[in-house]
Parts: structure tokens; sequence; C-alpha cells
């Protein structure tokens, strides 16, 4: 490792994802909707459902807003140490945390 600048300090990287619930239902309109009335008939059941019956959709996974800040104050040790080798930052995951 490149220790020609050893100094660190301590960041706190936010991860977050965007996971999906689902409901379906399947329902009998009549044949000639249009499908303005199929918009309007799906806001409506929108509103209507009880959100206690949507599920889990364990395939739809989205990148939601991840960022870094400088940590505040505390004691706690860093959950992985960022190294810089040769010019490229190198991550070493440190053991899991104690709970």
């Amino acid at each position: 490792m490149d220790n020609t600048n050893p100094k660190t300090k301590t960041v706190e990287v936010r991860l977050a994802a965007l996971t999906r619930v689902e409901y379906t239902e399947r329902v009998e309109v009549p044949a000639d909707i249009t499908a303005a009335e199929l918009e309007q008939l799906v806001q409506e059941r929108y509103d209507a459902v009880d959100g206690g019956l949507y599920t889990d959709d364990p395939d739809y996974w989205e990148q939601g807003n991840c960022y870094a800040t400088d940590a505040e104050g505390g004691d706690e040790k860093a959950d992985v140490i960022v190294r810089r080798s040769r010019g490229a930052l190198v991550i070493e995951k440190l053991a899991e945390k104690e709970d």
C-alpha cells in the first residue's frame, strides 16, 4: 500500500434502494371501455385498495439517492476502510459489527 498520505477521516456513506410492492386483481369491465375510462378505473382502484393487500416484488430494485457526508462525532469504528494504492482507492471490508 502507498502510505504517502496516512491522514484519514471518517465519512458516512448512505445507500438507498427503491423497491416495489404491488397488488393485482382481475376486473370484469364492459367490452367497449375506453382507454380514458380504464385509466380512471385504475386510479379509483389505487385509491380504494388497502395498502396491506400489496406484496413485495423481489425482482424490482432501483438505486435511490446515495451519498456520503462527513461523519459527526462518536467513537464508532468504521465498517469499511478505504486506502489509496497506486493512485486508486482500494476498499477493505472489516469484520461484521457485533450486535
